[in-house]
């Protein structure tokens, strides 16, 4: 059960209802509407972050698998899990990615995989990528992108603290969508 009670839409700011309108009703996104101040903010990031990222789904995915692995976020590898198969990634390449560097893993992520989840790593644990990786990476990825990279591995280790934090708890079947009607 999570720790504090998730916001309702009675209890949810107009600003929150706006950008919730047409999102799927997953409990942290009820738990960060609780937030009339930053709440609205974090969840706009969030879209940005992951349905308008400029990554590619599957490096995307990479980021965030590795980040709920790292952090040991059970919500967010379940979540997107989840996501992941919707973009054809099977559950080889899922296990991969948590069980880097495992033998078996180097058949199934590619060269650019690998690097990428040596990129999160070194952020994650060390808060910081060594000049080897970065310089790697950069090869690959133009500033704008490079950036939004290492942004988008802090927003999941934020978001990830929130969810381990407050207890938010797995669904175990489909989940409603908020109305459109509260964009207007």
């Amino acid at each position: 059960m999570a720790r504090i009670p998730y916001a309702t839409p009675e209890t949810m700011s107009t600003e929150t209802r706006a950008v919730l309108a047409g999102r799927r009703q997953i409990n942290i996104f009820r738990m960060l509407a609780n937030s009339e101040n930053v709440g609205p903010g974090v969840l706009a990031l969030g879209r940005k972050m992951s349905i308008e990222s400029s990554l590619p789904p599957a490096e995307r995915e990479v980021v965030i698998l590795r980040v709920a692995q790292l952090s040991n976020c059970s919500f967010m590898k379940h979540e997107h899990t989840a996501v992941s198969r919707r973009h054809k990634l099977n559950d080889s390449w899922i296990d991969a990615v948590a069980q880097y560097p495992a033998e078996s893993t180097v058949t199934v992520l590619s060269d650019f995989e690998q690097l990428l989840v040596r990129f999160v790593d070194d952020v994650v644990i060390n808060s910081n990528a060594s000049d080897e990786l970065f310089a790697a990476m950069s090869e690959h990825y133009d500033n704008s992108v490079l950036v939004e990279l290492v942004l988008l591995i802090g927003f999941y280790m934020m978001i990830g603290r929130a969810m381990n934090t407050f207890d938010i708890e797995l669904h175990d079947g489909p989940v409603d969508v908020f109305p459109e009607s509260w964009a207007h």
